[in-house]
């Protein structure tokens, strides 16, 4: 409504000054035996000629500000001003989460005793992202309860984490900071209960998209962040770790060690070096590897003699050739390689293929707690954005997709994990 209003004053100013601007030119062009000030005819005509123009442009730039006020019952405001309210930035946590536990109106759940409706918290997105990552490093055992265990029995093993995607810089903090760092970060921090990541010795993230990488390398180096990071770890009544970690941030393609930069190879090698438990993280991004994630979990075992989890996704063993059909249009679509969607038991067969020991290694299948659970949340928000006159716009083929990964079944959402055994000394 406000730019709206701008767009109008401006052209309105913009035809007077017009007007003035031809009647000055053209004051002796008009007759005099017409009785009529030339000002005043050209503004007349003008006004004549112009006000339709006007009127359109106006009902025109309305409809782009927001929606159509005689849609809202001739309302000139409507409800587009909550827009106004909307904290930026946002959260930007990025993947499909885990929506264990979240409210469905659909399956309400029942008391046992008393036969009454439970009534559950419904995640939101952030804390859903939160929670897969949480899922991943328990299953990895990768717990800060344990890392204070070892600590204290005085065998600890100093850790690095080499972060394979780590999105707009929410996973980065979560996972290097003892203290939330910006405003948003508290939403789904506090809620979070103890925090279960253990104390990093090195962290080094890798990112293919450069504007993620830029929007997180502006959240982690800003000086007022940094500072508060730093006296976190200065005062005893927070939640101090030990040593202030400094995660290092690069643009890159994940799937291809051999193309990384010197700097980088540098930053990982040092990290792996100075460390004695290394592991790669890879959470909702291996699918994505092009020619396929293989060969960065190669190079993982191989080069940095480290561990390997994340959440992933395969294909149901028992597929439909038609749903394989569609499916492979949808990989194509989002940029996933066909190569990278085989069945759990071919994952499995392809890490011990790797080097892997097959004891060591853990598929757990989450399905249900991923795909039907968020579209249910993204159908939700697009209802939620539509009433102040936005709206999840391409999310939405994401949302129909999910759906149909959901009931189907044919894509399974599993969490990987690794480990790495360490090699033995002769």
């Amino acid at each position: 409504m406000l730019a709206a209003l701008v767009w109008i004053f401006t052209f309105i100013a913009l035809v007077f000054l017009s007007v003035f601007s031809l009647s000055y030119y053209y004051s002796n062009v008009v007759p005099s035996w017409i009785g009529v000030d030339s000002t005043h005819l050209l503004a007349f005509l003008c006004g004549v000629l112009l006000l339709p123009v006007v009127r359109r442009a106006f009902g025109t730039l309305m409809r782009v500000g927001g929606r159509d006020g005689k849609a809202e019952g001739g309302s000139v405001y409507g409800l587009e001003h909550g827009r106004l309210h909307l904290r930026i930035p946002p959260s930007m946590w990025m993947n499909m989460g885990y929506w264990a536990n979240e409210y469905n109106p659909d399956e309400e759940a029942l008391d046992e005793d008393t036969g009454q409706p439970i009534s559950k918290r419904q995640k939101t997105m952030t804390q859903a992202c939160r929670d897969l990552l949480d899922q991943v490093l328990k299953t990895a055992r990768f717990s800060r309860k344990l890392d204070a265990s070892e600590s204290f029995k005085g065998i600890r093993k100093s850790k690095c984490l080499i972060d394979l995607g780590f999105g707009c810089g929410e996973q980065t903090i979560y996972l290097t900071s003892a203290i939330p760092i910006r405003n948003t970060d508290t939403e789904w921090w506090a809620t979070s209960g103890p925090r279960d990541c253990p104390r990093l010795d090195a962290y080094v993230g890798i990112t293919l998209d450069e504007k993620q990488y830029r929007f997180a390398q502006e959240r982690i180096r800003d000086p007022l962040i940094e500072w508060k990071r730093r006296m976190a770890y200065r005062d005893p009544n927070k939640d101090a770790w030990g040593k202030h970690v400094v995660p290092k941030l690069f643009c890159a393609d994940a799937a291809n060690p051999e193309a990384w930069s010197e700097n980088l190879k540098w930053s990982i090698q040092s990290a792996v070096k100075n460390t004695e438990e290394h592991w790669v993280l890879a959470l909702d991004t291996a699918y994505h590897f092009s020619p396929s994630r293989w060969p960065m979990i190669h190079y993982a075992f191989h080069t940095l003699n480290a561990s390997f989890m994340g959440f992933d996704l395969c294909i149901s063993p028992t597929i439909s050739s038609h749903q394989k059909v569609l499916l492979r249009i949808l990989t194509r679509l989002m940029g996933a390689p066909w190569a990278n969607f085989i069945t759990p038991d071919e994952y499995r067969q392809k890490l011990v293929e790797v080097g892997f020991d097959d004891s060591q290694i853990t598929i757990r299948d989450i399905s249900d707690d991923v795909f039907g659970p968020l579209a249910r949340y993204l159908e939700g928000q697009d209802r939620r954005l539509r009433v102040i006159g936005y709206g999840l716009g391409p999310f939405n083929v994401a949302r129909l997709m999910f759906k149909w990964w959901g009931e189907s079944g044919a894509v399974r959402g599993i969490i990987v994990v690794a480990k790495k055994q360490p090699e033995k000394t002769e």
